[in-house]
């Protein structure tokens, strides 16, 4: 086994023999340039969000075919803070995504009033457009994709939101963090808005199961949305 010290965010050991599965562990990375246009208590507790949110680390257990993305378990975490539930949220420590890749899609574990989906979505759906642009990360060669992420404002409009994959062939897995999957190497680093998800340390020759953990009944994108609007409404009157 060949261990690579990384100068900046990742320790990753990398096997010089064929691997067929492995599990990585991902983190959450501020930009040094968001600034923060909140004032005076509200941006004290979103200092505390954003500070408990990088304690949050995710693991991707993987085979050729198959992966398993979400929150690790068990995480040394105070889940009765009220920064940690809001870091929880908006952070995607709440879902997981189940990949198939040889069948084409992938799940993401959806939530709404405590009762949980299965959103089945096509991988080709991405539409992910691959660019030449690349760079070197933790001395792999990562190319970059970008992709849209559908997102339902407060006003249940669907909005999208880009998103940016760093995808490193020499890792060749076609996986990654949340929807990031269907590229042509492992994802290294995923940017959205004013933070990225990094790969922290990648483990080889594990036996962590990639079976399907996620309840409730399968439906799509379309039928979640619908879903979301009746349920939201009949709880909060009104809107």
């Amino acid at each position: 086994m060949k261990k690579f010290l990384l100068i900046s965010l990742f320790c990753i050991q990398v096997s010089n023999a064929q691997n067929d599965h492995g599990i990585g562990y991902y983190k959450i990375v501020f930009t040094s340039d968001k600034q923060s246009t909140q004032k005076g208590a509200f941006k004290d507790e979103l200092n505390e969000i954003e500070k408990q949110a990088t304690h949050l680390k995710f693991e991707l257990a993987f085979d050729h075919t198959t992966s398993l993305f979400g929150l690790v378990k068990g995480l040394p975490i105070d889940k009765k803070s009220f920064a940690t539930k809001m870091a929880t949220s908006i952070f995607g420590g709440d879902k997981i995504y189940f990949t198939k890749l040889d069948e084409g899609y992938y799940i993401e574990r959806k939530r709404i009033l405590d009762k949980d989906f299965q959103v089945k979505k096509s991988i080709d759906d991405m539409n992910w457009e691959v660019t030449k642009e690349k760079k070197v990360i933790s001395g792999y060669e990562c190319f970059k994709a970008k992709g849209i992420r559908h997102i339902m404002d407060k006003n249940f409009q669907n909005n999208k939101l880009d998103i940016v994959a760093w995808y490193c062939p020499e890792v060749p897995f076609n996986h990654g963090p949340f929807e990031a999957v269907g590229l042509p190497g492992m994802v290294f680093q995923l940017d959205l808005i004013g933070h990225s998800i990094i790969l922290d340390e990648l483990i080889w020759d594990t036996k962590t199961k990639r079976e399907n953990p996620i309840k409730g009944e399968i439906i799509s994108q379309k039928e979640f949305d619908s879903i979301f609007k009746k349920m939201v409404k009949a709880k909060i009157p009104g809107l």
